[in-house]
């Protein structure tokens, strides 16, 4: 097989604008969101509107390194193939579970840590109740875990889905020989 057939259906430009709307979706999803449905429901004011631009200005920059640092390599893993919307569905799950079990893990392990710390005593919640306490997360913590990483996945699913239907399925997929 020569390197002409080994063409992949998505160029290096598709996996770029991929990884930017991945960014910039995340972002409406992560921090848009919450801010938009504040003001939809005490109304849109002046320091809502500042909220969108601080957020905007230090958040757009982090959920992009993010995305070229984390996202991105899985992303150039699933377009070496056309895609589907359930294989974009599949693969957007299955980083945003990714991205989740990593953050769990550092986070728990850091919790743990801290409650080693036989000196520091700490706890703090949200206002409704006890979410940690000396490192340790509460039941209502870990409600609160599972309920944010259900939503991150959610969220990291539908960017996928829109990315898929702004990129589109690829151009051609590659012989049946070359994906053995």
């Amino acid at each position: 097989m020569t390197n002409a057939d080994r063409v992949a259906p998505y160029s290096q430009r598709d996996i770029a604008c991929a990884v930017k709307l991945c960014a910039l979706l995340g972002w409406v999803g992560v921090i848009g969101v919450p801010i938009f449905s504040h003001a939809y429901r005490i109304g849109l004011d002046l320091n809502s509107l500042s909220l969108v631009f601080w957020y905007a200005l230090f958040g757009l920059p982090i959920s992009l390194f993010i995305c070229w640092l984390l996202v991105k390599p899985f992303l150039r893993i699933m377009m070496r193939r056309k895609t589907s919307y359930v294989r974009a569905a599949y693969w957007g799950a299955g980083i945003g579970f990714s991205l989740v079990a990593v953050w769990v893990a550092f986070s728990r392990y850091r919790g743990w840590r801290k409650s080693q710390e036989s000196k520091t005593k700490s706890s703090y919640g949200d206002g409704k109740d006890t979410i940690e306490v000396n490192g340790l997360l509460t039941d209502y913590g870990w409600w609160l875990l599972v309920q944010n990483s259900f939503q991150f996945i959610l969220i990291c699913t539908l960017a996928a889905l829109i990315v898929r239907l702004i990129i589109g399925p690829g151009k051609y997929d590659l012989p049946i020989e070359a994906k053995q």
